[in-house]
């Protein structure tokens, strides 16, 4: 699932900074497909008591924490000399797909 668009040519110029805000909006605008305001906001229903409402607070709370890990552990890999500085397209396709099941 891409949804950010991302010029070809400024690809392996990202900066860490570049590839963090890369994949809170992806989180976010995945967050935003169940009218959530972001993927904070889908992770607070986590406790409610309304049970849609606490599996897609879980679900957003389960896919934010396997991105992020995903994502520090290519930054390791790259900042350690393991890989490459991968382009936005190369991180994201290792990201975890984001859907609702």
């Amino acid at each position: 699932m891409s949804l950010i668009k991302i010029d070809p040519a400024k690809a392996a110029k990202l900066t860490i900074a570049d590839f963090e805000q890369r994949i809170q909006a992806r989180l976010d605008e995945f967050a935003r497909t169940k009218t959530y305001d972001g993927i904070l906001s889908a992770c607070t229903y986590a406790t409610s008591p309304t049970e849609r409402l606490a599996t897609e607070g879980q679900r957003a709370v389960d896919l934010r924490d396997a991105t992020w890990q995903t994502a520090y552990q290519i930054l390791a890999d790259y900042q350690n000399g393991v890989i490459p500085q991968p382009t936005w397209a190369e991180l994201e396709a290792q990201l975890p797909e984001l859907s609702w099941e």
